[in-house]
């Protein structure tokens, strides 16, 4: 079984991204190949639609009815997390809690409540560059309507009025939500499916599957025995999302990539990012993509968005701070624009 590659990186399935749970920290690949020395091993594979994208299972076990039945248990917390976060459907959990909680406390279900502890979490880890309420910003700058012009100074002004996880008290005794600001709203598309990933792998432990893997929607899981047999995983060029920048062996571990060359507007001519600063409302500038490798999907979800914005010093701290994790970024020099500088950091750092 050695030799298992995996390929991720946007092209194979040429699935068109509805405008569907994707937020600040949205992820850049997607399983396109998936080929190894296979013989004498069964294995169980589904693909479905989730979060506006597409969901593939793999599972490699001899026992055909335990590996369908855990994937049918996965398929349902799927759904579960769906319902409960997906801000584009009005009556989501989610959507209600926007409408309502700047009037009054709204109380959240056990899921929600999780997921906004971990959207608190990397706020936190962060400094405030993860920051779940850029939604404002997002709509100004075009990516949930588009426009032809920049926004202007006072534009940004009264969007970012708008924005800051510091507007947004949670309640941990009540398990309650109130917003301070009228107007605010949170989009968990930034960790959505990473969390999905986390709730998925227990899932299938408890099942009894010893490897795996999980490509949700381009965000990556990975199941193994042991570290001798790991699967190893391509990264795509952000300069050239065509060919292949290196893989990374995985075990046990979840990938995400941020990058600026899926989702973005053309103003005047020029490409802008969908990744925002939540500091400044402008979109992040001159970094190119974004891998996190870290045993935790979550994780790996917010902490690629927050070192696309934060930068070099953040993905030491994170390295440092989150065990077993290792950092790819490609950004242009500082120094020269023109070229491309690669930095590898932690359990990737060579």
């Amino acid at each position: 079984m050695n030799n298992r590659i995996q390929t991720i990186g946007r092209g194979f399935l040429n699935v068109r991204r509805r405008k569907y749970l994707i937020g600040g920290a949205i992820v850049l690949i997607l399983l396109i190949l998936l080929f190894s020395n296979l013989q004498g091993e069964r294995y169980c594979i589904r693909t479905f639609p989730m979060m506006g994208t597409v969901g593939r299972i793999t599972l490699y076990s001899d026992q055909v009815d335990l590996s369908e039945k855990a994937m049918d248990q996965a398929q349902k917390m799927i759904g579960a997390i769906e319902k409960v976060c997906n801000i584009f459907h009005p009556e989501s959990e989610l959507s209600r809690l926007n409408r309502t909680a700047y009037g009054r406390e709204f109380s959240c279900s056990p899921l929600l409540w999780e997921m906004l502890c971990a959207a608190d979490h990397h706020y936190k880890l962060s400094g405030g560059v993860y920051d779940p309420t850029v939604q404002p910003l997002m709509s100004l700058w075009g990516f949930r309507r588009k426009r032809k012009t920049l926004p202007d100074t006072e534009e940004i002004k009264a969007a970012m009025k708008k924005v800051g996880w510091s507007k947004v008290r949670l309640n941990p005794e009540k398990q309650t939500v109130r917003f301070l600001e009228p107007g605010v709203g949170i989009d968990l598309g930034g960790i959505a499916k990473g969390f999905a990933l986390d709730k998925v792998k227990i899932i299938l432990i408890e099942n009894g599957i010893r490897r795996a893997v999980l490509d949700f929607g381009g965000n990556i899981g990975c199941l193994t025995p042991d570290r001798q047999d790991p699967f190893r995983i391509g990264i795509r060029n952000p300069e050239n999302p065509g060919e292949l920048l290196e893989s990374v062996k995985v075990c046990n571990q979840c990938v995400a990539t941020s990058g600026n060359y899926e989702r973005y507007v053309v103003i005047d001519g020029k490409q802008y990012t969908h990744i925002m600063d939540p500091r400044s409302g402008v979109p992040v500038a001159g970094m190119l993509s974004v891998t996190v490798v870290t045993p935790g999907g979550t994780d790996s979800d917010a902490v690629s968005t927050a070192v696309f914005v934060a930068g070099p010093a953040f993905a030491e701290k994170v390295c440092r701070t989150l065990p077993d994790t290792g950092i790819l970024m490609v950004r242009r020099d500082p120094a020269n624009s023109a070229v491309c500088e690669i930095r590898r950091f932690g359990s990737l750092a060579r």
